[in-house]
């Protein structure tokens, strides 16, 4: 089954790194052996790190119409980092994806799978 991984970070964090920072290249070189191993096991179907939040821009419905408004769509701490798109055998598997990044670099990480159908828009379908 195909799963979407969110990354979420601090945006405080985030405005204040150090991308010279020990810590900093540690959680990038985690990230680049992760990828490298799910590409070999065949379960990285992609990722990528997202740019600052600052220059996200969210559209919405409203009655006049679409529009468009500058930053993330919900207020919150956290800001959306990054994503990746994985296929693996089990929720298990995917899960322990996910522990391995939280644990690595201590973000939050949500676990959505992939709509394969109609059957997967609710858990009770």
């Amino acid at each position: 089954m195909k799963y979407l991984l969110l990354a979420y970070g601090d945006q405080t964090a985030w405005d204040t790194v150090d991308v010279n920072s020990p810590e900093f290249l540690a959680a990038c070189k985690f990230y680049e052996d992760l990828a490298a191993e799910l590409t070999a096991t065949g379960e990285l179907l992609g990722t990528e790190g997202l740019a600052h939040p600052a220059l996200s821009r969210t559209v919405r419905r409203t009655a006049a119409g679409p529009v468009a408004s500058d930053g993330p769509f919900a207020e919150s701490k956290e800001v959306l980092a990054s994503f990746a798109i994985v296929d693996c055998d089990s929720h298990d598997r995917v899960m322990a994806i996910a522990a391995r990044i939280v644990d690595a670099v201590g973000e939050t990480v949500e676990v959505r799978p992939i709509m394969a159908g109609p059957e997967d828009v609710r858990p009770d379908s």
